[in-house]
């Protein structure tokens, strides 16, 4: 299925999914896409329509960034790397409030 990719001015990226559901029964494929993607497409941002078979995994979706060399959407690794390290921060702090919490818990039986 086609989808438009947005690049912002920062590098990151919207991408627009259709949903297949807001197509009409007189629209042709093409009229249905350009009607959704005109009203999804902030103006005066570059975009390029694409099918969603060439964007990268969604694992690293929040480090996406729009390549305008190369004209495809990349993974910044560095980005990528910060957020992985972010989420394991995240993860070992809610595990330890679960463990502080079954102590307490445990303290008042």
């Amino acid at each position: 299925m086609k989808v438009r990719v947005i690049s912002n001015p920062d590098k990151s990226v919207i991408v627009i999914h259709p949903a297949p559901k807001s197509k009409r029964l007189d629209e042709t494929e093409d009229k249905w896409l350009e009607r959704v993607f005109s009203k999804a497409t902030p103006e005066g941002l570059p975009y390029k329509d694409i099918d969603s078979s060439e964007l990268p995994t969604r694992e690293d979706r929040n480090a996406w960034e729009y390549d305008i060399i190369d004209k495809k959407i990349k993974v910044n690794s560095v980005k990528a790397e910060k957020i992985r390290k972010a989420k394991e921060r995240e993860e070992k702090i809610k595990s330890k409030i679960r463990e502080i919490a079954i102590k307490e818990i445990d303290k008042e039986k």
